[in-house]
């Protein structure tokens, strides 16, 4: 035991020395978080708030075209646009105005309705082209359905517009309203909030970028010559890296709760946003916590003892973890990427801890459900530990 503490009391040392490094380690992922969840909450603010702007031609003005055009206006999507400069709009006017860029989206109605343009701008992106056409497309065949009943409701029953306009308003003001659910074993009042979502990926992200310090002191080590002098001490190489393991996953338990009181403090006190419920699965929590750290601080020992230089530990580090954060889903969904990475990122060590925080924080998942990924992690944990002690122990 007091060969451990005294390693330990070395470990809390070299920490201590290197404040500028732990600042860092504990800033950049505040700053992160921070720019990355304002950013995309302005983002989905502006989307919700904001419609698209549609040039809109109605040639045939029938009742048709007079209800696509309400429709449209009605949606919340989209905002008609039937004068430029003035002017009314016509086709050649149009077509242009979209060529040239100006415009992304417009609608022609042909006279007696027999034909229905949408007319897109070609640089438009793939995926946003085509939410907007279905979108459209949708809103117009609506229209018309309701329009063609409509007027064979009332060549059924003829004399009675004004009858078949009441009932069909009626039934329209008595439709069912559709509502949000998000199923959860036992939080189904929260609604997930974007930091409920993201925060996850950014604690991953901030525990295993300790791969930095972590194999720079190891690489310091190595190369003044402390490591050997420790080597002829009769203190094995399993003391050193343990008391490596437990001053590193201090920091990591930091830097957890930094994360968790930026969701749930700062977040909503100086930004408005949604505040971060960290729920009531304490020990999940906890476990997941412990889990991930350890992995974190194995996949930095595997860095620092397979490096010689701290460029090679500092850019490879560095690299894999913005790599298996990418990837992991700490940025973007995963769903969102080919299935190629999505196989890939399931044996990332960042994803599985992630997926835990998204299933305690989001789902409200209970510890049996969590504990195939916790075994994971701390397997993880176990083979990089091993191995980072084979190449210790190695005699150079």
């Amino acid at each position: 035991m007091q060969k451990l503490l005294a390693a330990l009391y070395k470990e809390i040392l070299i920490l201590y020395r290197d404040l500028p490094g732990l600042l860092i380690l504990f800033l950049m992922p505040v700053i992160l978080i921070l720019i990355v969840t304002v950013a995309q909450e302005n983002a989905m603010k502006w989307s919700k708030e904001s419609k698209s702007e549609i040039l809109f031609v109605d040639q045939s003005h029938s009742a048709t075209s007079k209800a696509i055009g309400q429709s449209l206006d009605n949606s919340g999507f989209y905002t008609l646009i039937k004068e430029y400069k003035h002017q009314s709009l016509n086709v050649d006017a149009v077509t242009k105005l979209i060529a040239e860029g100006d415009y992304s989206i417009g609608i022609i109605i042909a006279r007696k309705d027999s034909a229905i343009q949408l007319l897109i701008d070609p640089v438009l992106q793939e995926q946003f082209k085509n939410s907007i056409i279905a979108s459209l497309t949708f809103i117009i065949k609506g229209a018309q359905s309701r329009i063609a009943i409509e007027t064979l409701l009332k060549a059924m029953v003829p004399g009675m517009n004004q009858a078949v306009d009441g009932i069909i308003r009626s039934s329209l003001d008595h439709n069912t309203p559709v509502t949000e659910v998000y199923p959860a074993k036992d939080r189904s009042f929260i609604k997930p909030s974007l930091s409920q979502n993201s925060i996850p990926g950014f604690i991953l992200f901030a525990m295993f970028f300790i791969v930095i310090p972590l194999s720079g002191s190891m690489i310091n080590e190595k190369n003044e010559g402390s490591f050997a002098r420790l080597k002829t001490l009769p203190v094995p190489v399993s003391i050193l890296l343990t008391s490596k393991v437990i001053g590193y996953l201090a920091v990591c338990l930091i830097q957890f709760a930094l994360m968790l009181a930026i969701g749930v403090w700062v977040l909503p006190a100086f930004f408005g946003l949604p505040a971060f419920h960290p729920g009531n699965q304490h020990l999940a929590i906890i476990l997941t916590t412990l889990a991930s750290s350890l992995a974190a601080i194995g996949f930095g020992l595997i860095v620092g003892a397979c490096s010689t230089t701290h460029g090679q530990a500092a850019l490879f580090g560095s690299v894999m973890v913005v790599i298996l954060g990418i990837i992991s889903g700490s940025f973007l969904p995963v769903h969102l990427f080919p299935k190629v990475f999505q196989y890939l990122s399931s044996i990332s060590p960042v994803r599985w801890g992630i997926d835990n925080y998204l299933d305690i924080f989001v789902r409200g998942e209970t510890l049996a459900n969590i504990v195939p990924n916790i075994l994971l992690l701390l397997l993880f944990f176990v083979f990089a530990l091993i191995i980072s002690i084979f190449i210790f122990a190695k005699p150079k």
